[in-house]
């Protein structure tokens, strides 16, 4: 969400240090531990957000350290090189969605959370995650759309 892996460690760790410090305020019955800790660094992220113009410079988390899982492309060199290029490519274009649909994209898409956790967390309706998230499968893909058309016609290459 912040596009800074520093920033969402210092909210992370926030979190359980608020649940430390004040355990009363879980209250099971409202929903499990994951939601309430996720409902608070939601809050910390769109406060940060507000105080930076709902809008957060696009950062590039440091990736030096990060190796290529070995994956469909084996060791060809320009297939590794292409799709880095193209997992880049998606991350820019997730941290240019507007906040509140960036934020079901991470949830939905890289957290993994239903729709009822969604809406728990971040304190609306399913519908209305369903339709963020709508909107910003819709945004990724307006900005995607020549690197996804690269990709599918390159499948189908005579080798």
């Amino acid at each position: 969400m912040l596009g800074e892996s520093s920033l969402a460690e210092d909210i992370t760790q926030e979190a359980f240090i608020f649940f430390i410090e004040h355990p009363d305020k879980y209250q099971q019955e409202r929903g499990s531990l994951l939601s309430f800790l996720c409902g608070y660094a939601r809050n910390r992220i769109m406060h940060l957000l507000r105080k930076q113009g709902i809008r957060s410079e696009i950062r590039q988390d440091e990736t030096d350290d990060y190796i290529e899982p070995k994956n469909e492309f084996g060791n060809d060199p320009l297939k590794i090189l292409l799709n880095g290029e193209l997992s880049a490519k998606i991350e820019e274009s997730i941290a240019k969605l507007p906040a509140l649909q960036r934020e079901v994209i991470v949830l939905r898409g890289m957290q993994q959370l239903s729709y009822e956790e969604i809406a728990k967390i971040v304190e609306v309706d399913t519908t209305v995650v369903k339709m963020r998230l709508y909107r910003a499968r819709r945004n990724l893909t307006i900005q995607l759309a020549p690197y996804l058309i690269a990709k599918k016609e390159s499948r189908y290459e005579v080798h």
